[in-house]
């Protein structure tokens, strides 16, 4: 079997962060143990594997958290000592255990790092149960389906608009169109299908009408008391807009993320894009 300690806890000697990553991994490996009790001694070995990863990134997420100030270091000591938060990590090393897949053990990772920060009755904690859950069920297409949705409909520029944009049609368009173009060509290879919507429904990621769609362009115009217009127009002949149009109108439009698909969007939008979005919006119990 792997080590964990070599994994998980090579730079995480003392403090709250590397007591935390020591119970984490014993915790988890018992867990696994006990799950994957009679499963193949191989099947074994390779869900305790992809777990380990899940929670080296996580204890990683734990150590910057930690760093951050002293005011975290009660509230990692603490953690395990939750229920609402023990049974997170379960879920979360269960289902990290069944990929291989790195991109979803850091979204994972992220996901329960982010819950420290949270009360236990808050949206984002509620949600990172159910955004637990449907990870391990999602392809990567899938995932960026809901990066694109979060896009859209959630994710925006902080401040906005940024204080050095001039308050002016053509100057807010053009910064507006480069936002997106930035944020939006990650997404220039998927290719949904109805399936794809019909299983994102199925895990309550999102909403999916085939009759009823919503226009991109109001979607993405500026507020109505703003007094400016985008130019849709320009964006949508650009190669990045022209693409996402496209997706838009053949599928995209039926679409509409619920709380656990703007959650897991948002966290495929930051992995990608190497950014962090605040969830300050969101609200606290």
């Amino acid at each position: 079997m792997v080590d964990p300690n070599s994994i998980v806890l090579g730079a995480l000697i003392g403090g709250a962060a590397g007591k935390f990553a020591g119970k984490a991994v014993e915790l988890g490996c018992n867990w696994l143990a006990e799950r994957f009790k009679g499963h193949l001694e191989k099947a074994k070995e390779k869900a305790q594997e992809n777990a380990l990863d899940f929670l080296a990134q996580l204890a990683q997420r734990v150590k910057t958290l930690e760093e951050q100030g002293e005011q975290y270091k009660e509230i990692i000591n603490e953690s395990l000592n939750q229920p609402d938060f023990s049974a997170l990590l379960q879920k979360a090393v269960m289902s990290s255990a069944q990929t291989e897949d790195k991109q979803k053990h850091e979204i994972l990772a992220r996901l329960v790092a982010d819950r420290l920060t949270k009360g236990s009755e808050s949206l984002v904690s509620l949600t990172s149960h159910l955004a637990c859950d449907a990870i391990s069920h999602l392809t990567i297409k899938q995932m960026k389906i809901l990066g694109i949705l979060a896009v859209v409909f959630f994710i925006r520029p902080s401040p906005f608009p940024s204080s050095q944009v001039v308050k002016h049609d053509k100057v807010m368009s053009i910064w507006w169109l480069q936002w997106l173009e930035d944020m939006l060509k990650v997404y220039q290879d998927v290719a949904p299908y109805t399936m794809d919507f019909l299983h994102l429904e199925s895990l309550s990621c999102i909403k999916y009408d085939s009759i009823v769609g919503r226009g991109l362009e109001g979607i993405l115009s500026f507020p109505k008391e703003s007094g400016l217009k985008f130019d849709y127009k320009m964006f949508s002949e650009k190669d990045v807009g022209k693409n996402i149009s496209k997706l838009w109108k053949l599928s995209l439009q039926h679409a509409f993320p619920t709380t656990t698909g703007i959650l897991i969007g948002t966290y495929v939008s930051d992995l990608l894009q190497k950014t962090t979005t605040s969830l300050d919006g969101w609200g606290e119990s």
